[in-house]
């Protein structure tokens, strides 16, 4: 799905948004967007083995992560 259908979704379900490219099947940490309406900004949360371990606020999106179509949610 495209990061504006992605958002919508996680913000329903409290979820992450993640793009299915850059997660590495093999690896237990990946990392995640959490979507805010906040002056926080979107945060990115680094997540082993699917639970949360560091987050950073301030995630800045490139050209590619905007017009990308494998955006997915996952809860977390």
């Amino acid at each position: 799905m495209n990061i504006q259908e992605a958002t919508k979704k996680a913000l329903e379900d409290g979820g992450l948004i993640y793009r299915t490219s850059t997660k590495l099947a093999n690896e237990a940490r990946n990392g995640g967007i959490f979507p805010t309406n906040t002056y926080d900004t979107c945060i990115l949360v680094v997540m082993d083995k699917g639970v949360p371990k560091k987050s950073c606020r301030a995630w800045n999106p490139t050209a590619d992560d905007l017009v990308a179509n494998d955006w997915e949610v996952v809860k977390e």
